[in-house]
């Protein structure tokens, strides 16, 4: 069984009839119909989310929500927020201990870190466009 021929043409802008001189009839000429289109892209799509986004247990999130909201709603310090966890019973995940100042400020910097990295976005893009159209004889 032989294959068809198949035309592939590249688009043109159609002609105007005022650029089109009056010994050229455009109404008259040879038009054939277009049977398909063919059109081909490369759509290039870059995002943080596609691989596992919580590694904080739920305690961690829930110290990281806490120590977020108390520094930047009630601008509280870090020594003040060290207390009131303090109070309320609150211990370091790894080593049971108390939360200090300075272990307040990285988990808190850090959290921050971790979230802009995870919500932050990429344009997307579209490469190699290609499109041909084919023709009927």
């Amino acid at each position: 069984m032989k294959n068809p021929q198949i035309l592939y043409y590249q688009i043109t802008p159609p002609l105007s009839t005022d650029s089109v001189p009056n010994y050229l009839d455009v109404n008259n000429s040879n038009k054939r119909d277009v049977e398909s289109v063919l059109l081909s892209f490369n759509l290039i799509i870059r995002t943080s989310k596609l691989t596992k986004t919580s590694h904080y247990t739920s305690y961690q999130q829930k110290l990281y929500r806490l120590i977020k909201f108390l520094k930047e709603e009630r601008n509280l310090g870090y020594r003040r927020i060290s207390h009131i966890l303090y109070e309320k019973g609150f211990r370091s995940v790894r080593t049971n201990s108390i939360l200090k100042n300075n272990y307040i400020y990285s988990i808190y910097s850090k959290g921050k870190i971790r979230e802009n990295r995870i919500n932050r976005s990429f344009e997307s893009q579209i490469d190699n466009l290609y499109y041909s159209f084919r023709y009927s004889k």
